[in-house]
């Protein structure tokens, strides 16, 4: 079957289905088993090609159909300038990864080049999550938040953990495709993919079946898509506060940036709102060049003000980022704050799992098409560092998720007369996972993997 691909016709097509099934991967919503199948096709092809060219231009193809399911996305984000060279990098990384994995693979017939594929692509990773300023966005393992025993491994080695499990099944195919058994102790070429997978999946199966369900808390979530300022908004959330609050709700998160408002205006409606209810009120608003996430207990004082830390790049250029993390303790438990975009950043959310928080209230506001990757991105962030997730997002979801990445509860946000949803949320131990006391080891040790290949003789070959 492999060798239909010596033919550049076959390795054309092998580029067009991987760019297919990358198109389906590397969306806003994308389709968890299509993103281990995708890097196959052109893998192999590229370890067909005679010259590194063809290679690269297969490879370029492929990345650039699947990034393309992003293209208005961007230019939304980050403008018609910023756009094509965002695709371009990301085309040239894929790049990268296959001509570095193709040039092991036929440099040398030794089983551990079926490693290097899974290497480059977590190493590169690792290195864009501290580089980047929109953090851990785009990382390839987001495609498997809906493969819930595949993402547990993030809580022992991080977000790379799930990126290599996917790297190495791609490139054990790859690989098989092309060598067959004509390779140095096939055993291990194809043995040891196969028990880091079954390590991997394991793990997370196990980890979840020994879930045990904890204490819980009632929490409502509320959003009005409509700009505040105006009194149909207000009155649209005292409403939906109120009914949270009659059917059982402890606490009550509101969306990021509701409204520009005065300190003291909106201190009063907010913590009105909490002491009439007697809940716990969480709300997003801007006060001047800050935007500000509240936390008012029942009593209607305020207890906690959190400055976003992470600000859009541009869309937020006027603002002033903050600096400090925040922790509340509510009835016992621990309770971390964070608005947004925070939380695609993997260090801040490690931080709040060493600080022992049990759920995290997050205020939202993102561009409606990019609600699902927003909200998974969030939940990444619980099952990396042992929390819940409370995300009440505008233009987005009402999200409610367990610290295993488990949604509890899930609604679309909605215009005048807005949405709300309840939700009974598990909380976490507020003991850290191993991946928040120990960081991105694994990562790192990837990017040391990266160094000994590229310095390497063995699996040097002319690209």
């Amino acid at each position: 079957m492999a060798a239909v691909l010596e033919q550049r016709k076959f390795r054309v097509a092998a580029a067009l289905v991987s760019g297919a099934l990358f198109y389906f991967s590397l969306g806003l919503k994308p389709f968890w088993m299509a993103a281990w199948a995708a890097p196959v096709p052109v893998l192999a092809a590229a370890f067909y090609c005679e010259g590194w060219r063809e290679a690269a231009l297969l490879t370029y193809l492929a990345a650039a159909i699947g990034l393309s399911s992003n293209f208005t996305y961007y230019l939304k984000t980050t403008g018609a300038v910023a756009t094509p060279i965002l695709l371009l990098l990301q085309v040239l990384v894929w790049g990268f990864y296959v001509l570095r994995a193709r040039s092991a693979v036929r440099a040398s017939r030794s089983w551990m080049t079926v490693l290097v594929y899974p290497v480059f692509q977590t190493g590169v990773g690792t290195l864009v999550l501290m580089a980047s300023p929109h953090g851990s966005w785009g990382s390839y393992a987001y495609t498997q938040m809906d493969a819930l025993p595949v993402i547990q491994i993030a809580s022992v080695l991080g977000l790379g953990a799930v990126v290599f499990l996917l790297g190495v099944f791609a490139s054990a195919a790859a690989v098989g495709l092309y060598r067959g058994l004509s390779i140095d102790k096939p055993m291990l070429a194809y043995g040891v993919p196969l028990v880091l997978l079954a390590a991997g999946v394991g793990y997370g199966a196990a980890r979840l079946r020994l879930a045990s369900p904890g204490p819980s808390v009632r929490v409502g979530l509320a959003s009005v898509d409509d700009f505040g300022g105006t009194s149909a908004v207000w009155t649209a959330y005292s409403r939906l506060a109120d009914e949270l609050a009659r059917e059982g709700a402890r606490i009550v998160v509101l969306p990021e940036k509701m409204a520009v408002v005065t300190p003291d205006e909106a201190q009063r409606y907010f913590g009105g709102l909490a002491r009439r209810d007697a809940v716990y009120l969480a709300a997003g608003v801007q006060v001047k060049r800050k935007n500000l996430l509240w936390l008012f207990g029942p009593s209607g004082k305020l207890l906690a003000e959190y400055q976003k830390q992470h600000l859009v790049p541009a869309l937020e250029g006027d603002l002033t980022p903050g600096r400090e993390n925040q922790v509340m303790a509510m009835d016992g438990r621990r309770y971390g704050l964070a608005i947004c975009r925070d939380l695609l950043f993997t260090g801040l959310g490690r931080d709040y799992g060493k600080l022992g928080v049990s759920a995290m209230l997050v205020p939202a506001w993102d561009f409606y098409v990019d609600a699902w990757m927003e909200t998974a991105v969030a939940d990444m962030r619980g099952v990396e560092n042992g929390y819940s997730v409370v995300r009440a997002g505008r233009e987005s979801y009402l999200n409610a998720a367990d610290r295993y990445g488990r949604v509890v509860a899930r609604r679309r946000s909605d215009f005048l007369p807005g949405s709300s949803m309840l939700a009974d949320l598990p909380l976490g131990p507020g003991t850290p996972t191993l991946y928040a006391r120990f960081g991105n080891w694994f990562g790192w040790v990837m990017v040391l993997g990266m160094v000994v290949v590229m310095r390497g003789r063995r699996f040097r070959s002319p690209l």
